[in-house]
């Protein structure tokens, strides 16, 4: 008989363990909620960074038992309440469909954050900032995971109340584990493995490279005895406070041998010297690891998010110091153009308009920085906001709020409008002044305490206000919280004790109830050598007289190439559905192939960015001797105009539009730079650099990383690294390494001083001008990291484009070959591409350089195509003036190349003219009037004039400035020491051109022969030019005063229209009349056309001479 079935309630769990398990989970929540009720506390509400390491069951016993004996609530982390973001309307994902993280919350962990809200970046250059093209690593070795970490070096002696601490939150920070979605849990853990050992070559392949570096016949050379070999190629340049000149003859102290040692490596053998780094001597064993926090990038809900209040700064700062896009993702701005129509771009977040509101007290470090994406405008040329917009802004929201929220004992001490504030920060430098005026007024930024009680009702009235009529244009505002270069401020030798230094900085400053799930640390680790850093004695650095130290103790790594690589391939490896998206870059250190820095940015879609990790990088922190700020030597390109003949840059900043570039302030420029590389290197000599490598990750992100490293009770311990073959870096005595760089930043000045030296005062040719462009561009590189690959004229070999237009239907480029000689012999020497007794390209390769395009021509971007014409004119009359030198010996070349100078000159006159008339041409005759092809006679001027142009307005009357053709050429044509005043046109292109013609006859020729050109273009000017500018003192070319039209200098023959009336009537007149005919044209009596009787102009065309100047250069030299 079957047993009936009991009565009750059915069983609750289905085995004792399941009960024991949910016993167990009741008690630690229970512990939660204590602890969450106690967030308030000192420590407690710092987003759970303190995870400790998990522990066995017996120790979570102990734990038990001593939580009864001890309140520990105040350390215990609490739950982070729901936030919402305030950037949801400003950071959307614009390249795909929006798309929630998959994330087990739990009351540990803040709410997951979107993955596809995440910010982007860009390429961290650990040197230069800004936009780079980017480079993907080669695999080049064998990758394979690195072994398990380094040895422990030594413990702090435990703490009794610590421990417990540790014990008790390890069972939170297991929680946090185990709630944590697969990928941020396993990039969690490669970070943490990371960070506590390199994941770059394993030992085997360090040795096997050894083997086959040891089983190569060439010769390598350490930096050290490269150096020691060397000591006499080229003057030591760099500390002296002036520029070189003739007199100094620095092309006398290198011979050309020396020169070609010196840039192309070939030394009297014949043989190029491979540097090897791995043969410089090792200084020490070990070095030690020390981690940092080094920047933070957060949206905060409101104001409130300053726990100790604000300094506010109720004045725009002249230049905002939000200077770059700080790798966040673009934000969307909407914006009208002049037609009224609505466009939505993407702009990085310092083009968005901004202002910086003031700084966190407790931590100065922080900026706020309030973003208005609706003031965008497509014009702005700076991202401070216009006056109209701050002061309604002031005026309208802010101050109002700020008056509302506060006190009167607090407002009392503000500004109480928008004009108060501005005239009190300029007051002192104003009211101050005695002895002159300056053009801007200086300004003081003037800040007040704003106290943190009321922060939250001002951001909450503002948000109120802006949603009114009137302030439309202030909506979305967005509060940007930021702190860089945190390094020194949070570093320290353990995890633990980092994480406590930052800690206490933070939670003492910050409100984390009002940050919001946009926020970003980036996670800093440096390697750095034991040996101690020194000054050097003041008595040296006064007297100028540096000794070397009887012990060259102090030691700098440098990060293995073939590490590096690894490291990336093993990533990439990983992570295979990320290979198309992620970016690499790679940075070589002084030229050199073997060493530099890399930078890894996650892609837009990519798996890592989903668990928040948006770039890695690594670099030395030798680049610590040249970083002032974020200002690098010799990256300002303007130094460039220094290269540049004085009268073509003259030229050119009158076409472009405005002055640009002074050599004054240029040479100031360059001198400072070259005395600040100077005393750096000097002065750094007896210190030690490490490596730092820095991942910015998302604060879920951060927190698992944290959970990782006390899972391998790590986080309390000092960590070492051996200096050996399986060391991630090599090693060099820092005197070696700083005294290489110095010789290489060394003979970039030297090899640019050299050719700025012995150039003519009067006529530099562009030949030389390309050659100091060369030098200059490279100079940027000489020391730490810098993109060559980026200047294609440096890294390059042969390049063949294609081309319609050539022969071959390609384009040929050529280059120095970094990118051959790097991979070759280790290090960027020249190919042999320069004749180093001229110090120009030689041939074949010449014709083909690529240093071409000063950066003063990109200035002049809004009359780009002109200024690349005047460049192109220059070019034509250099390369005459060489063919002269060629030919010097042979009359008829000499001759030809004469005629070839004139048709330049005359055709340049035309394109100034026509230019100047720009705005009155017919659209359909204005590529042909500024290529000079239209004749300046009158009925071909006046065909090619807007119709309310028409007829052309010729100068006449007994009051004219100017009467005779022979006047009007030497006003036009002449050189400026005459009487004539040239204001505002002395530096046209068409009379630069011909003085540098002139002096290139001169050279030729001599000053007779010159002398005969200028008469024999005289005479084809006045042959075939009839219809003249009326110029003026003060302009090029008069205007009408009531009907404002373009005033015309007519000029006739009265011989020469009755010879071609003759002509007409027998029928042999052509027309145009044909250039040969000019030669026929008589010089004198030629007059002002309204001064005859029958005609007020030449009533005839005649085409110009071009025929050498349409001829292309290959045909030119073969006739010559």
């Amino acid at each position: 008989m079957e047993r009936p079935a009991k009565r009750g309630r059915p069983r609750k769990y289905a085995t004792a363990k399941d009960k024991a398990t949910a016993d167990y989970q009741h008690q630690r929540n229970k512990r939660q909620e204590a602890a969450t009720r106690d967030k308030g506390l000192p420590y407690s509400n710092f987003h759970n960074l303190h995870y400790p390491v998990q522990q066995s069951d017996n120790a979570q016993s102990n734990a038990f038992t001593q939580l009864q004996e001890q309140d520990i609530s105040n350390f215990l982390p609490p739950s982070s309440p729901p936030l919402q973001s305030t950037t949801e309307g400003v950071f959307p994902d614009y390249d795909e469909p929006f798309r929630s993280a998959s994330i087990i919350s739990s009351s540990s962990v803040p709410e997951a954050y979107s993955v596809d809200r995440s910010l982007s970046l860009l390429a961290a250059d650990p040197q230069l900032p800004g936009n780079v093209d980017e480079q993907n690593i080669p695999n080049t070795r064998t990758s394979t995971y690195a072994e398990d970490p380094v040895a422990v070096s030594s413990h702090q002696g435990s703490d009794p109340v610590q421990d417990v601490v540790s014990d008790t939150i390890s069972e939170t920070s297991q929680q946090a584990g185990d709630g944590e979605p697969e990928p941020i849990k396993h990039l969690a853990q490669e970070l943490a493995e990371q960070l506590i050992k390199f994941q770059g070559c394993c030992n085997e392949c360090h040795q096997a490279a050894k083997r086959n570096h040891m089983e190569d016949a060439n010769e390598h050379i350490s930096l050290a005895m490269y150096l020691y070999f060397t000591p006499e190629l080229g003057p030591d340049i760099l500390s002296r406070e002036t520029i070189a000149h003739q007199k100094d003859d620095v092309a006398g102290k290198l011979s050309p041998e020396s020169r070609r040692q010196l840039f192309c490596g070939i030394d009297s053998r014949e043989e190029v010297a491979y540097i090897c780094l791995d043969e410089d001597e090792r200084v020490s064993d070990g070095a030690g690891v020390t981690f940092d926090i080094d920047s933070i990038v957060a949206f905060p809900s409101s104001l409130a998010v300053a726990k100790k209040g604000i300094h506010w700064s109720p004045a725009r700062m002249t230049v905002s110091d939000l200077q770059s896009d700080l790798h966040l993702r673009s934000i969307p701005v909407t914006f009208l153009d002049t037609n009224g129509k609505q466009h939505q771009v993407h702009r990085p977040v310092h083009q968005i308009p901004h202002y910086t509101f003031g700084r966190v007290i407790g931590f100065e470090d922080i900026s706020l920085y309030l973003l208005f994406p609706n003031l965008y405008r497509e014009e702005q040329k700076s991202s401070k906001l216009r006056d109209e917009d701050f002061r309604l802004w002031m005026d309208g929201i802010l101050l109002p709020a700020i008056y509302q929220c506060y006190s009167t004992a607090h407002v009392q001490h503000y500004p109480s409008s928008y004009d108060h504030s501005r005239c009190n920060s300029t007051a002192r430098g104003v009211e101050g002044l005695s002895q002159r005026v300056h053009p801007v007024a200086r300004e003081q930024q003037l800040v007040y305490y704003l106290p943190p009680e009321a922060l939250a009702d001002v951001w909450a009235t503002i948000t109120a206000t802006i949603q009114e009529p009137g302030f439309q244009q202030f909506r979305d505002v967005t509060i940007l919280l930021q702190a860089k270069n945190l390094k020194v401020l949070t570093k320290d030798v353990t995890w633990e004790k980092m994480m406590s230094r930052f800690e206490q900085y933070w939670t003492s400053a910050i409100d984390n109830n009002h940050t919001t799930t946009d926020l970003y640390f980036d996670v800093g680790k440096e390697t750095c050598p034991q040996q101690p850093s020194q000054v050097l004695p003041w008595s040296q650095l006064a007297a100028g007289i540096i000794e070397d130290p009887p012990q060259k103790q102090a030691e700098t790594l440098l990060y293995r190439r073939c590490c590096l690589e690894s490291y990336a391939l093993q990533v990439s490896n990983r992570h295979i559905d990320d290979k198309g998206t992620q970016k690499q870059v790679f940075y070589p250190f002084s030229m050199l192939q073997d060493t530099g820095s890399l930078t890894i940015e996650t892609g837009k879609r990519s798996a890592r960015r989903s668990a928040g990790l948006l770039y890695s990088q690594f670099y030395s922190s030798v680049k610590e001797v040249f970083a002032a700020g974020n200002v690098y030597p010799f990256t300002n390109t303007a130094i460039e105009t220094l290269a540049l003949d004085k009268k073509l840059r003259k030229t050119w900043e009158l076409v472009g539009g405005g002055l640009s570039h002074q050599p004054a302030a240029l040479i100031k420029a360059y001198l400072y730079t070259k005395l600040r590389c100077h005393h750096a290197i000097i002065g750094s000599k007896q210190k030690s650099f490490g490596i730092r490598e820095e991942h910015r990750v998302s604060k879920e992100l951060f927190y698992a990383i944290d959970t990782q490293i006390r899972s391998r009770e790590l986080h309390d311990k000092s960590l070492i690294v051996p200096t050996d073959d399986g060391s991630p870096y090599y090693s060099f005595t820092t005197d070696t390494l700083l005294t290489w760089v110095r010789c290489n930043i060394n003979k970039f000045c030297v090899g640019f001083e050299m050719v700025y030296s012995f150039q003519d005062p009067h006529f530099v040719t562009w030949e030389h001008t390309r050659i100091m462009l060369m030098f200059l561009r490279c100079l940027q590189f000489s020391y730490t990291g810098g993109l060559i690959q980026k200047v294609a004229g440096c890294w390059r070999d042969v390049q063949l484009q294609p081309d319609a237009s050539q022969p071959d239907g390609l384009r040929r480029h050529e280059g120095l070959g970094f990118k051959l000689t790097m991979e070759r012999y280790g290090y960027a020497w020249f190919l042999d591409k320069i004749d180093w007794n001229t110090l120009t390209f030689r041939q074949p390769y010449a014709p083909y350089m690529m240093f071409n395009n000063p950066s003063m021509q990109n200035v002049y971007r809004a009359r780009y195509h002109q200024v690349r014409d005047v460049r192109i004119d220059f070019i034509r009359v250099n390369r005459a003036y060489q063919w002269m030198l060629e030919f010097s010996s042979i009359p008829k070349c000499l001759d030809l190349l004469e005629n070839y100078l004139r048709e330049l000159c005359l055709c340049a006159f035309r394109k100034d003219v026509f230019f100047h008339v720009k705005s009155a041409l017919r659209p359909e005759c204005l590529e042909s009037a500024l290529s000079g092809e239209i004749p300046l006679c009158y009925d071909s001027v006046n065909n090619a004039m807007l119709k309310d142009h028409q007829p052309l307005q010729l100068a006449q009357g007994n009051r004219l400035a100017v009467k005779d053709i022979h006047v009007l050429f030497s006003w036009l044509w002449k050189s400026k020491d005459d009487y004539f005043e040239r204001q505002g046109w002395n530096e046209k292109p068409y009379r630069m051109l011909f003085q540098q013609s002139f002096h290139a006859i001169k050279t030729a020729r001599g000053k007779a022969g010159a002398r005969k050109w200028r008469q024999d273009l005289k005479r084809s000017f006045l042959g075939s030019h009839w219809i003249l500018p009326y110029p003026h003192s003060r302009g090029f070319m008069r205007k009408d005063k009531e009907e404002k039209q373009f005033i015309w200098w007519p000029s006739a023959h009265h011989g020469l229209i009755r010879h071609y009336a003759k002509s007409r009537q027998v029928g042999t007149l052509a027309h145009p009349l044909p250039a040969s005919n000019i030669n026929t044209h008589p010089v004198d009596g030629w007059q002002l056309a309204t001064t005859l009787f029958s005609k007020s102009y030449m009533p005839h065309v005649i085409q110009p001479e071009q025929e050498l100047i349409r001829m292309p250069e290959n045909e030119l030299y073969a006739r010559l």
